[in-house]
C-alpha cells in the first residue's frame, strides 16, 4: 500500500479509503493531495483543521454553482464537501464535541446533494423505539420492481461514505440500494445514541420489512453486502433472516474482539464508543457477544466471502473461518499478498473489486 505518511499507517490507510472513494465522486485526488501536504504528519489536530478548510472551501464551491444555476456542479462539491467533512471529524476522539458538529456539516452537504439528484431519497426505516437515518437509491435507469441491495458499513463508517464506496455500481446494474445507519454507526451512534449490537438482523429484519412495503421494489429479491464490520452485521443477519436471497461478506470479522480489537489496536477506541463502555474491560465484555459462532451453519443463501493478507484492519483468519464453517452455497476470494486489492476493504484495487460483487450480487438476484 502506498504511504503517504511513512510510518504512520492509520493516516497512510485512511489517506488511500479517501482517495479510493474518490473514484466514486467522494473527493478529487489534487484536492486530497494539496491538503495531505498542508498537515502535521501525525498531529490529529492538524489532520483535523486541514479537511475543515478543505470541506468548508468545496461547500462555498457547491453553493456558488447552485446559485449560478449550476445544478450538476453544485451536486459533485457538496458529495465531495460531505465526504471532507467526514475526513475531518475522523481522528477527533467521540468525547471532543467537534465530531458531531463536524458530523452534522457532513450529513447537511450530502442532503444538500441528494436534494439535486432525482435518484436519491432520504428515508427512515421504523426500528423499535428509534427510526434509523439512510437513504434509498433508484436503479439508473429506473425500471419497474427493482431487487433490492442491503449496502451496510463498518465500525467507523457512515450512511453517507458508503455512497462513494461503489453505490452506483449497482445502481447500473439494475438494482436498487438502500444504505441505513444502523445500532452503532453514523447518524444513529452520533445524534440518536443508540449503541452497537451483535443481534444485527433485527435492524436488517426492519430494513427488509420497509422494503416489502414499498410498492416500487421487489421484496423478494434482496440481497445484503457488508463492508469491514458490516460484514460480520449482514452474515449474522443472513444467518436468521431468510428472506434474503445474497449475501456478500467483504473484509469482515468473524469474531470481532479477536479479529478487529486485538489484531488493530487504532480502532479501540471506536469499539468503546459504539458499544458504550467506559473500560478496556468492559469493551471487551460487550464484544465477546459480536461473534459467528454457532450462527454461520444456519445461513442458507450463496455467500461470497472476500479478504486479503495484506490487510491491517481485519485478520484473514476470520474469512477462512467463515468458508470453512459454511454450509451453503459459497466462494472465498483470497487477495494474495501485494496483489491489487489485498489492503482491508481492497481499497487499493476499488476499479476492479466492486464490479466483481456487484456482478456476483446481479447475477444470483436474476436466477
Amino acid at each position: 500500500m502506498f504511504e503517504f505518511f511513512p510510518g504512520i499507517k492509520s493516516w497512510s490507510f485512511t489517506g488511500i479509503r479517501l482517495l479510493a472513494e474518490s473514484y466514486y465522486g467522494g473527493g478529487e485526488f489534487n484536492e486530497c493531495v494539496r491538503t495531505f501536504s498542508r498537515m502535521r504528519a501525525g498531529d490529529a489536530e492538524s489532520w483535523h483543521q486541514e479537511w475543515l478548510g478543505t470541506a468548508k472551501a468545496v461547500e462555498e464551491t457547491a453553493r456558488q454553482a447552485l446559485a449560478a444555476g449550476h445544478a450538476a456542479a453544485a451536486m459533485k462539491a457538496y458529495f465531495r464537501a460531505s465526504n471532507y467533512y467526514r475526513n475531518a471529524e475522523f481522528f477527533l476522539p467521540h468525547t471532543d464535541n467537534r465530531k458531531i458538529d463536524t458530523y452534522k456539516k457532513s450529513l447537511a452537504c450530502f442532503c444538500s446533494a441528494a436534494e439535486l439528484d432525482p435518484g436519491i431519497e432520504v428515508i427512515e426505516v421504523p426500528f423499535e423505539r428509534t427510526p434509523m437515518p439512510g437513504y434509498f437509491f433508484h436503479p439508473i435507469p429506473r425500471c419497474e420492481k427493482p431487487p433490492v441491495v442491503i449496502f451496510m458499513g463498518g465500525a467507523d463508517s457512515t450512511a453517507e461514505e458508503l455512497y462513494f464506496l461503489a453505490t452506483r455500481e449497482a445502481l447500473v446494474r439494475g438494482n436498487a440500494c438502500v444504505i441505513v445507519d444502523g445500532p452503532g454507526r453514523g447518524g444513529m451512534l452520533r445524534l440518536k445514541q443508540v449503541l452497537a449490537r451483535p443481534d444485527y438482523e433485527k435492524p436488517i429484519g426492519a430494513i427488509v420489512d420497509y422494503l416489502q412495503g414499498r410498492s416500487d421494489v421487489d421484496g423478494d429479491r434482496i440481497a445484503l453486502f457488508g463492508l469491514s464490520m458490516g460484514g460480520f452485521y449482514c452474515a449474522r443477519a443472513a444467518a436468521y433472516e431468510k428472506r434474503v436471497k445474497a449475501c456478500v461478506f467483504h473484509f469482515g470479522a468473524y469474531d470481532a474482539l479477536s479479529e478487529i480489537y486485538d489484531f488493530y489496536p487504532p480502532l479501540r477506541g471506536q469499539f468503546q464508543w459504539i458499544v458504550g463502555a467506559n473500560s478496556e474491560a468492559e469493551t471487551r465484555k460487550a464484544l465477546s457477544r459480536f461473534t459467528l459462532e454457532g450462527s454461520v451453519e444456519r445461513i442458507e443463501c450463496p455467500l461470497l466471502i472476500l479478504h486479503g493478507e495484506d490487510d491491517v484492519v481485519t485478520d484473514c483468519k476470520g474469512a477462512k473461518r467463515l468458508f470453512a464453517e459454511a454450509r451453503c452455497q459459497k466462494e472465498l476470494r483470497l487477495f494474495k499478498s501485494a496483489e491489487p486489492g489485498s489492503t482491508h476493504c481492497a481499497y487499493d484495487n476499488h476499479a476492479e473489486v466492486f464490479p466483481f460483487i456487484h456482478d456476483w450480487l446481479r447475477d444470483r438476484l436474476i436466477a
